[in-house]
């Protein structure tokens, strides 16, 4: 079995049997939470799919095997959304080279990860594609909105949802990568494992440790809005932002019941004695705003945000 996250196996097992017995689908939808390992699992289940060797896992020694452990292999494509749509353009190029007889070994592989990034052309070029499979010829998609992807498409693949981890599950997981442990004192912001270890590969782990404790310096007055947005930049401007919306979101959640991160606490007191709930709820929808007028407009990121942090 794979090195991957004990959750993401049941469903990796669920594939490779399905292999095994010659019953698998031409084409796959990954599905479940931002973050629970969607990517990591649809990479490991492209590896078996590549491999030469007739056998549910990858063998690891193939040729084929080799070529996707140095990101060669010539009949593996991969279409990333993650930053920007996916384009038609891309698709029908891809869907191009797919149509060629493999280079090497038996099966070709189209990885789409982030799927629901596919505008309507691009989603309608891979809807044909499915519908006239290549041989040989594998699709699998992963999506964290999956109600986003046309339903035909839907329809023609093998839905697998990933199940989301425990906080226990997370905490362990995270205690078994480099420097992972730290990464469960961000718990307040997200608990999906992989957006943790996402922002730790980007290092915007401090951005974000370190705003609990300027926010409630800025909110007992120690220090000043300035402050609190000291390094801000076009660079990191949505960090903060989603750092902030994730703290007025913990702290709503936390008035109607739900329980509240530890590093948030004193936070928490001190906007309700300064707010009161219905002003903290119009503080997140005035960010929420913000975030959205700050992606089509070109106003000045610093002092819209400075605006914002007076009102707290």
């Amino acid at each position: 079995m794979s090195n991957i996250a004990h959750w993401l196996k049941p469903c990796l097992q669920q594939v490779q049997v399905l292999k095994k017995t010659n019953r698998l689908s031409h084409a796959l939808l990954i599905t479940g939470a931002d973050g629970v390992g969607q990517e990591e699992l649809a990479r490991e289940m492209v590896k078996d799919l590549m491999c030469e060797v007739d056998q549910a896992a990858a063998c690891g020694n193939c040729h084929s095997c080799q070529l996707m452990r140095a990101d060669t292999h010539p009949d593996f494509r991969v279409l990333d959304g993650e930053a920007s749509s996916i384009k038609v353009d891309q698709v029908r190029l891809l869907v191009r080279q797919m149509s060629q007889k493999p280079q090497v070994g038996q099966n070709k592989v189209v990885l789409i990860t982030h799927a629901q990034a596919m505008n309507i052309n691009a989603a309608n070029a891979v809807l044909k594609a499915l519908e006239e499979p290549s041989a040989r010829t594998y699709f699998v998609l992963t999506s964290s909105q999956s109600t986003r992807l046309l339903a035909t498409i839907r329809s023609r693949c093998l839905l697998i949802n990933v199940p989301t981890p425990t906080k226990a599950e997370v905490t362990q997981w995270l205690g078994e990568q480099p420097e992972g442990s730290t990464l469960s004192s961000l718990f307040w912001l997200t608990t999906q494992p992989f957006r943790l270890l996402s922002l730790q590969q980007q290092g915007k782990v401090s951005l974000y440790a370190n705003l609990p404790d300027q926010l409630l310096s800025m909110l007992q007055g120690r220090s000043s809005v300035t402050d609190v947005l000291k390094g801000l930049d076009s660079n990191n401007i949505e960090d903060y932002c989603n750092g902030l919306a994730a703290v007025l979101h913990q702290c709503i959640c936390h008035s109607t019941g739900a329980p509240l991160d530890q590093a948030l606490q004193a936070i928490y007191k001190a906007l309700m004695a300064r707010l009161g709930i219905q002003s903290l709820m119009m503080r997140y929808q005035s960010l929420q705003a913000l975030k959205s007028d700050l992606q089509k407009t070109n106003l000045n990121p610093i002092m819209q945000l400075t605006h914002e942090l007076n009102q707290w």
